[in-house]
């Protein structure tokens, strides 16, 4: 399988959620999100009294619709760029905050976390992955509710596509994605370019979870895992199916 000749950066996150964030995930929109933020809202069984982080929240898109259903939203990322996009499209009476998901500056306030494409699993250090479900289970009261969406480990390992090129608002974008097996990682190489001149070249990086090893990692934090999704049309977790969409709740 075909591998970028540069190394991903361990702070790979510190560059690519900027600028060009948006072309690279145009189809990502607002739009797009209100059947996951409303799935989501289901299944936590979100109420109009709930107090609500939605964690790597980006520039707000499932808050847009959360704010629909409820009253108290805190949105928090580590991207300077993406919550300025968020503040242009979301209430005042939304709260953003920018922090690193590794050191949550929370403590017992929320009822419900959610956690929206594949926003964990970004460090290397899995001790640092590990830092983040401990803040994520410090910031959640007890018997709070939990919404994750993250990719499903045993898809991507049988259906990833090593290389594919795309245009976008006529940047030509160039994708080159493998697994490191030995890391448990899928990374991705993405060169975004206009009339063959490079503009930037950007990197990502997650950990591939199975899920009864996902599950012993929120377990081991006193987060419980009450159902597995494989997509948001709510067919159980299977490899046939993309995500691995979790809900749960925090230990009484």
């Amino acid at each position: 399988m075909p591998k970028p000749s540069h190394t991903i950066r361990e702070d790979w996150f510190a560059e690519t959620f900027d600028t060009l964030y948006p072309i690279v995930y145009a189809h990502r929109t607002i739009k797009a999100a209100g059947r996951e933020a409303a799935f989501a809202a289901e299944h936590v069984g979100l109420r109009d009294t709930d107090m609500v982080l939605d964690l790597a929240c980006g520039n707000g898109r499932h808050l847009h619709h959360l704010a629909e259903k409820t009253r108290g939203l805190v949105g928090m990322d580590y991207s300077a760029f993406l919550l300025r996009h968020a503040r242009a499209c979301l209430s005042e009476r939304t709260l953003l905050v920018r922090a690193d998901m590794r050191q949550m500056p929370f403590r017992d306030c929320f009822t419900v976390v959610m956690n929206f494409f594949t926003s964990f699993g970004y460090f290397a250090n899995e001790d640092e992955n590990l830092a983040v479900l401990e803040g994520v289970s410090r910031a959640l009261k007890a018997g709070a509710r939990l919404f994750i969406d993250y990719v499903n480990a045993e898809y991507v390992e049988q259906t990833l596509q090593p290389e594919s090129v795309r245009m976008v608002d006529g940047i030509e974008i160039l994708e080159t994605r493998w697994i490191d097996h030995q890391a448990r990682r899928v990374n991705k190489s993405t060169r975004l370019q206009r009339g063959g001149k490079i503009l930037r070249r950007l990197s990502e990086s997650v950990r591939l979870y199975r899920p009864w090893e996902f599950e012993e990692l929120l377990r081991r934090h006193g987060l419980m895992v009450d159902k597995m999704f494989g997509d948001y049309s709510g067919v159980p977790l299977a490899p046939a199916y993309p995500r691995m969409i979790i809900v749960g709740h925090k230990a009484v």
